[in-house]
């Protein structure tokens, strides 16, 4: 094999140090989404084994004074539901996990919560044994009022007790406790009688044949309730790739969420996020309706508690929220993480108002997966995929973005998780950025990296050289997407080197002005791409994957060189790569056409 003999005077490996070379000059001047490829956030959690099956599955739930029967309702349907009832007149009912099926670790916060509705009896209470050390008591109560709107009547001190209403009568009822003694934890549902209440002992005074529904139970390791995780014979807990922010001027080097491959430095230009609101959806207005919004109740892709369940709950007309916000004419594209609900169809919709029409496409759902004909997915891992579509505006107008869960289909009830909505004027979508209320929307500063002065002058040879890239090919809808440029000390037109991308989708090579333009033949794949570069006076040369050698041998070569720049344009701040460069090479050498084949193969 012909490699060079020469060793490269610069050498920047991004992909696999995952750091700057001290002579590189950074600045961004906003915070910047990216992937670390090694932070993950604990996601659905539920640490109950049986989380529905209430009946004596392998000894695992066990009721206690009370009985329970089947096929009752619950809040998703009338069969799945359980009711338990009080069989003697006296100390309360149970309804408890057997003892040595879980073991909490000390010092560490749970969340125990279930589904109740009531029957014959209004109240309720939720137990545990390990927040407190009570060697007296038979437990840390908390009871609920589940008549009206619900209210938490008493609470264990060290309990942190909420009730949702969810619909139809049916509350969730939590508490939040820390575990104070490592010991068997048992979960345990009473019955109450709604007076005499003691915080440290069981309910008395309950009435034989006093019911209530049950559904639902769950138990998590976290500080916050989130939404409901059903389990059938093993508990579960996911985690997912957790979306970063780098602080301003500090350099991301972006990983493949699923994959966890390094992609290198990520270069992308100034982008602004027109969305007022980008994840508080509470500010966003509902179209038509019925609507239930749950905000804040499953773990964002940044492993927040923000994502946002939308369920639509009319089947008379389609429902959902939008955002209405001013644009010129242009592209734009809209972007919005999304995860499949709990829908009775599998279809939603995003949905686009430009130029007095709606562009609106169904996405469909299946097996996890969303497909559309138009819009686009990016795959963030456990479930969360972020979709986008472009539209182009002939005018100044109002834009309207929609949100439904269940698309623009009158017949269909169900849900759908949103998070991280984003209206950019551009053809393609840029990395995620939050907003939290700036009327005119909220900027991410473009990637600047480069070498100047002696930083450079100390490695660059001005008669002859080469250059040899490693990096994402861009992306296709940006026209001259810069790779690697050098420039003069002014930064003008004059005198410039500049490996690009083009608008055919073609690998550029300028020497300008006017003196050779090596253009390599259409590779429409995407990915990973390798080109190579070499120059002296009239002798100019690139190969890109190992490609015939495009060359040029009349002109000469820039001798006035005074910088390199990373991922965008030799002579303005524009034409950014808006991808990832993996690694860049810098031979003092103009090196043969065989090498640049060898190199790029």
């Amino acid at each position: 094999m012909n490699y060079p003999q020469i060793k490269p005077t610069l050498n920047l490996d991004f992909s696999n140090t995952k750091t700057l070379d001290p002579r590189i000059n950074f600045r961004r001047g906003t915070p910047g989404a990216y992937y670390d490829g090694k932070t993950y956030a604990k996601a659905e959690e539920n640490l109950l084994s049986y989380s529905e099956n209430f009946n004596d599955t392998e000894n695992y739930w066990a009721e206690v004074r009370a009985s329970l029967t089947g096929s009752e309702e619950s809040p998703i349907d009338s069969t799945s539901g359980y009711k338990l009832s009080q069989t003697l007149t006296g100390v309360a009912g149970v309804l408890l996990v057997t003892t040595g099926k879980i073991k909490l670790q000390i010092g560490k916060q749970y969340v125990s919560s279930v589904y109740v509705k009531a029957d014959n009896s209004n109240y309720f209470a939720i137990a545990e044994e390990v927040s407190r050390n009570n060697p007296t008591g038979n437990g840390a109560f908390t009871y609920f009022n589940l008549s009206n709107s619900g209210e938490v009547m008493l609470s264990h001190e060290n309990h942190i007790a909420s009730i949702q209403n969810v619909g139809n009568q049916w509350y969730r009822c939590s508490v939040m406790f820390t575990a104070e003694i490592e010991e068997d934890y048992t979960v345990m549902f009473y019955l109450d009688s709604g007076s005499n209440q003691s915080i440290i002992s069981e309910p008395q005074n309950v009435a034989s044949g006093s019911s209530v529904y049950l559904w639902g139970a769950q138990l998590e390791q976290r500080d916050s309730l989130t939404a409901y995780t059903p389990t059938n014979g093993n508990p579960i807990t996911k985690y997912q790739p957790q979306l970063m922010f780098a602080s301003p001027d500090q350099p991301r080097f972006d990983h493949d969420p699923i994959t966890g491959e390094s992609k290198g430095l990520l270069i992308e230009e100034e982008r602004t996020n027109l969305i007022e609101y980008s994840e508080d959806f509470s500010n966003w207005s509902m179209y038509n309706g019925p609507l239930e919004v749950t905000h804040n109740t499953v773990i964002a892709p940044d492993g927040t508690l923000t994502a946002t369940i939308i369920k639509d709950i009319s089947t008379g007309s389609y429902s959902g929220i939008y955002e209405s916000l001013d644009i010129n004419s242009g592209d734009y594209t809209s972007s919005v993480f999304i995860k499949q609900g709990s829908s009775v169809t599998s279809s939603i919709w995003i949905a686009l108002t430009v130029d007095g029409m709606v562009k609106q496409e169904t996405i469909t759902w299946t097996a996890g997966v969303p497909t559309a004909s138009s819009i686009q997915f990016i795959d963030m891992g456990n479930g969360w995929y972020r979709a986008y579509v472009t539209v182009t505006s002939t005018t100044s107008q109002s834009m309207i973005m929609y949100l439904l869960p269940c698309g623009f289909n009158a017949t269909y009830t169900g849900t759908t998780v949103f998070w991280g909505a984003q209206l950019e004027e551009g053809s393609f979508p840029t990395s995620y950025i939050k907003t939290s209320g700036a009327p005119s929307g909220t900027e991410r500063s473009a990637d600047n990296a480069s070498i100047t002065g002696e930083n450079f002058s100390s490695w660059y040879r001005q008669d002859e050289g080469s250059l040899y890239i490693d990096s994402d090919k861009g992306n296709l809808g940006t026209s001259f997407a810069g790779y690697v440029s050098f420039h003069t000390e002014d930064f003008s037109n004059s005198e410039y080197y500049w490996l690009l991308h083009n608008s055919s989708n073609q690998f550029q090579f300028l020497v300008a002005p006017g003196v050779a333009s090596l253009v390599d033949g259409i590779d429409t794949s995407l990915g990973s791409q390798k080109a190579c570069v070499s120059w002296a006076d009239d002798d100019f040369s690139m190969s890109v994957n190992g490609n015939t050698i495009q060359s040029d041998t009349d002109g000469p070569g820039k001798k006035n060189l005074a910088g390199l720049r990373i991922g965008f344009s030799p002579y303005s701040d524009s034409h950014y790569l808006n991808s990832h460069i993996k690694k860049i090479s810098y031979y003092p050498q103009r090196l043969t056409n065989e090498q640049l084949q060898q190199l790029t193969k």
